[in-house]
């Protein structure tokens, strides 16, 4: 391996692409926001890390660390990596992969069935996990059928943290030892630690997708030693083995026992059990828990009441009340309507099952305000044992914060007190609850009179990213918290701040805060934004962005028709586009205010000419008429000029219907759907008319 290749234009984008395409939903929802703004002057913040790169001057950061419990009481630890050390890692992955495809290839989809890689250029990097695990589901099967009763469940103790670096490197460059490599072994010791302090030559970060790979890589010497062996089953670190005798099953065990011990991994001892099985499902047993994905386009449709009430039966029993059935628990919760019924099962099952934190807070964040669960979520944070779960309760109170009805919102003293002890807590290892205890402090910031926001101001740099979006309008007014974002050496914080000072209006110089004092991430971000340099006269950025997705004519000046709000509109449509594959529901309500922006600015030319498509955009009141009222039916733009309103008017009601705008349908009370790609794809087609349209109405 060679530096100068991973830090190729190609390899980087193709890095930068396979981590927003990745099905590694649950930890990439923690970066959404950071992945915007790093997209929005991605080509400059590409070019320039492989100019680092290639210099030499790129250097790991020390990573934070999630710590998840498990059922057995213990935890699983999440790794989080500073943006760019998850492209150099997605980087090094994508090198990997043509290296080791062909050795893997052979295997795949015959006894491995987990992360198979897609084509070597292809911008996802693995195929869907549902069609591979249903093949492995199938092979179980068909191995059944053939006579395979006797089975054996073999799994491995932590195993990402055993993974030795030199071994995995060796596995990969067999023949290769240079500078590069040992370059590319240190990343891998500072990413694996908890402190800068106890780096070591083990452990993979667990959440980036490239890690799933590079620990099939691992296993790969593994599964070619076994690939004779007809009942060798793997997906992960979870390996089914099947055969036609007790003896079968022994003999593979041995085998596969003294292999994972030569490469320094851990059998688990407790969890092997072997069994002879009288039924297809009884072979099945107890295959790999997979989680539902959680994000914008799973298509996790809500299912009926009454068959999530039957479902989820299922999968509790017991005195007191247990989970006997968690994959069923997980389907139907990730599913189910906001039910009464099915709400006070899960408040008593919440604290019994701190393992399945993340599908109760998912199902508890589905209702209105609900005093069981406020009361419930301020027990755990006062005395529950577990820091992720107090974190998740930290994240939900915030949310009831304005809640007229709720104990917090009437008696705040306590929980904000024990908010700032939690905010001040020096450890590492209480990352995810300071995350939630900062959220509350920002939510709570308004009604109580104090700057509590400056707690933030000394976080850890992505926890302060990871905060970013709570801050109050307050913390940008005052310049304290945004100004120690902006000078910290990791980018995240300056990152996370961009928008909201684009919002504002506001350049680093209003915090008192130098350009040469940014890192050059945040410095390309701000410059896109307008809020750094001035843009030439004879140069239209809005004109090239709207020619490029929308085929729009450029024959006329937005700078005319905008004037000194140019910027500003150029800010929005550089966020929408940033965040047009990404996040169609972000790109949804930034091309939203970006037609209301210029909407607002057409008004201003069609009353200075007398057009009889003119409207008033200022109420009564002195304040901005609503947009929609504007774009009414009745009203005379949308009947003079109903090829720009009535597209204008459609995205502007399906932006009103999201999650970020309002939680439920005001008429039915159902929730809010996040836009699909396949619906956005229709919206693009919509505007590419209106916007033409737009374009003869200018000046």
């Amino acid at each position: 391996m060679k530096i100068s290749e991973l830090a190729s234009r190609n390899n980087l984008q193709l890095a930068w692409k396979r981590i927003s395409t990745g099905g590694n939903f649950q930890y990439k929802r923690l970066y959404r926001q950071l992945y915007y703004s790093y997209e929005i002057a991605l080509e400059n913040n590409l070019r320039n890390l492989g100019e680092r790169l290639r210099g030499g001057s790129y250097k790991a950061f020390t990573p934070e660390r999630i710590f998840i419990p498990k059922p057995s009481g213990l935890h699983r630890p999440i790794t989080l990596l500073h943006i760019e050390d998850q492209i150099v890692l997605q980087a090094f992955a994508n090198l990997a992969a043509k290296r080791m495809q062909k050795r893997r290839s052979a295997l795949q989809l015959k006894s491995i069935y987990s992360n198979i890689l897609q084509k070597n250029d292809s911008i996802f990097f693995f195929r869907k996990w549902q069609s591979t695990y249903a093949a492995f589901q199938r092979k179980i099967q068909e191995n059944y059928q053939q006579g395979m009763h006797w089975v054996g469940d073999f799994d491995l103790a932590a195993f990402y943290d055993t993974i030795s670096h030199q071994l995995l490197i060796k596995t990969i460059y067999p023949r290769t030892n240079n500078a590069d490599l040992s370059w590319f072994l240190e990343c891998l010791r500072v990413w694996s630690s908890h402190a800068q302090a106890t780096n070591h030559g083990h452990g993979l970060p667990q959440g980036p997708l490239a890690s799933d790979f590079l620990a099939e890589c691992f296993l790969l010497p593994i599964d070619i030693e076994l690939k004779e062996t007809r009942g060798y089953l793997r997906y992960v670190d979870d390996v089914r083995l099947q055969g036609q005798s007790e003896d079968d099953i022994r003999q593979q065990l041995i085998q596969l026992e003294l292999l994972c011990k030569a490469r320094g991994l851990i059998p688990q001892v407790g969890k092997f059990a072997l069994k002879k099985v009288k039924s297809v499902e009884e072979a099945m047993g107890m295959l790999p828990s997979i989680s539902d994905p959680q994000h914008e386009e799973s298509g996790l449709g809500l299912v009926g009441k009454e068959e999530a009430r039957q479902i989820f039966g299922m999968a509790i029993g017991g005195r007191p009340l247990r989970v006997i059935d968690k994959t069923r628990l997980k389907f139907i919760l990730y599913r189910a309507p906001a039910d009464t019924k099915i709400l006070k099962h899960v408040l008593a099952l919440a604290p019994r099952h701190p393992e399945h934190a993340d599908v109760f807070f998912t199902y508890f964040a589905r209702f209105r305000f609900r005093k069981p669960i406020e009361r419930l979520c301020m027990e755990m944070v006062r005395s529950y044992p577990y820091s992720y779960i107090r974190g998740e309760a930290w994240h939900l109170l915030a949310r009831y914060v304005l809640e007229s009805k709720s104990h917090i919102s009437q008696n705040p003293k306590e929980f904000i007190t024990r908010a700032i002890s939690v905010a001040r807590n020096q450890s590492k290892d209480y990352f995810h609850e300071k995350w939630g205890a900062c959220h509350f402090l920002c939510k709570c910031e308004p009604e109580s009179g104090r700057q509590l926001s400056k707690f933030v101001a000394y976080q850890p740099a992505l926890l302060q990213a990871l905060v970013a979006h709570s801050l109050p309008e307050s913390a940008y007014a005052k310049g304290f918290v945004i100004a120690k974002f902006l000078k910290r050496s990791a980018p995240e914080p300056g990152l996370s701040v961009c928008a909201g000072m684009h919002q504002v209006g506001n350049t680093p110089a209003t915090y008192g805060v130098a350009d040469m004092d940014l890192p050059s991430q945040v410095i390309n971000t701000l410059h896109e934004l307008g809020l750094l340099s001035d843009i030439p006269d004879d140069i239209d950025p809005i004109a090239e962005i709207l020619r490029s997705r929308y085929n729009t004519p450029s024959s006329k000046s937005w700078k005319d028709l905008l004037g000194s709000e140019y910027k500003h509109a150029l800010g929005l449509l550089k966020q929408a586009e940033a965040s047009f594959h990404s996040g169609p529901s972000h790109w949804l309500a930034l091309q939203n205010s970006f037609n209301h922006a210029i909407f607002i600015a057409l008004q201003t030319h069609l009353a200075s000419i007398g057009h009889p498509g003119r409207c008033s955009v200022i109420g009564q009141n002195g304040y901005l008429v609503n947009f929609g009222s504007a774009l009414s039916p009745q009203g005379p733009f949308s009947r003079e000029c109903s090829a720009v309103a009535d597209s204008f008017r459609h995205i502007n009601t399906r932006r009103n219907h999201l999650p970020a705008s309002h939680p439920y349908e005001q008429r039915t009370g159902e929730q809010t759907k996040l836009l699909k790609s396949s619906e956005r794809n229709g919206l693009m087609a919509r505007l590419q008319d209106s916007y033409k349209a737009f374009v003869d109405l200018m000046p």
